[in-house]
């Protein structure tokens, strides 16, 4: 017989807590709370065992927690995210569900629906994750080590060799999101992924104007058109790298195309590599 009320698809993590929380202390009245085992709680509560012990922690503290004396868990918001990522990249979007994200995290589905209200929407909560860290620490690290080069041309060098060598810790990302531009028929999914690449292109055309006044050069004509042209770029060289990895050579492709880029395609124009700012 069921202590506490059956979870629903819209119960989040707080609510299953109090649940497991009902069971205990409902089995509590016949044993010492420190007796009552896992499995008991989740056949009174309704949810896997593996999500009571992470509820609820140490049988020892049982005692504790019907006293109050145990706080309630952080927000699992962040740990469904990580989850995401790992389970996104190991089954692929498309293969991937829900339920699994869940398992993975130890939560119940409903949790997991509390804070994201489909797998899109998870997606882009990731994708939002992901650019935050992008422009609040990745980006402002490489301006700084771009501001240190003695040339535009080696500082945009620098700065993009930084982006691909994130991508090469982590080719699951960019495989993922790739996978997940199949979704973009959907007109929401398309309006929210262009409105993630605008968002890029804003803040690079912000990057840009920073790097010409941290050296004191004319601000750019057109910045957001920059802006336009190396996201565009760096999306085609991951691409053909996580298509043809055996060929394409990003450490020493990327260096080359900056220059060729920097001084025309005029094959007799044989401008310096590093020395010139132009």
């Amino acid at each position: 017989m069921n202590h506490a009320a059956q979870p629903t698809p819209e119960m989040d993590t707080h609510a299953a807590r109090h649940a497991a929380l009902a069971a205990l202390r409902a089995l509590a009245t016949s044993k010492p709370a420190g007796e009552v085992s896992y499995a008991e709680i989740a056949q009174a509560a309704g949810l896997p065992w593996q999500t009571v012990k992470r509820l609820l922690g140490a049988r020892e503290l049982f005692a504790a927690l019907l006293d109050g004396d145990v706080p309630e868990p952080p927000d699992t918001r962040e740990r469904i995210l990580e989850s995401a990522a790992r389970v996104f990249a190991q089954k692929s979007y498309l293969g991937a569900s829900l339920d699994e994200v869940a398992a993975d995290a130890g939560l119940t589905k409903g949790a997991v629906y509390w804070h994201f209200k489909s797998k899109n929407d998870l997606f882009f909560a990731l994708l939002d994750s992901r650019f935050q860290v992008e422009f609040d620490q990745h980006l402002p690290e490489a301006m700084a080590r771009e501001a240190r080069q003695q040339s535009p041309r080696e500082g945009t060098k620098a700065l993009l060799a930084g982006v691909l060598e994130r991508v090469k810790q982590d080719p699951d990302w960019p495989r993922l999101f790739l996978e997940f531009m199949g979704q973009a028929r959907d007109p929401d999914v398309r309006a929210r992924l262009a409105r993630a690449y605008q968002d890029s292109y804003r803040l690079s055309a912000g990057l840009i104007v920073q790097q010409h006044q941290q050296r004191a050069l004319p601000a750019p004509v057109d910045p957001q058109l920059q802006a336009i042209f190396w996201s565009a770029l760096m999306d085609g060289l991951i691409m053909a790298w996580l298509l043809n990895p055996e060929q394409i050579d990003l450490d020493a492709l990327m260096p080359r195309m900056v220059d060729m880029l920097w001084q025309g395609l005029d094959p007799n124009n044989q401008a310096p590599r590093g020395g010139s700012s132009t």
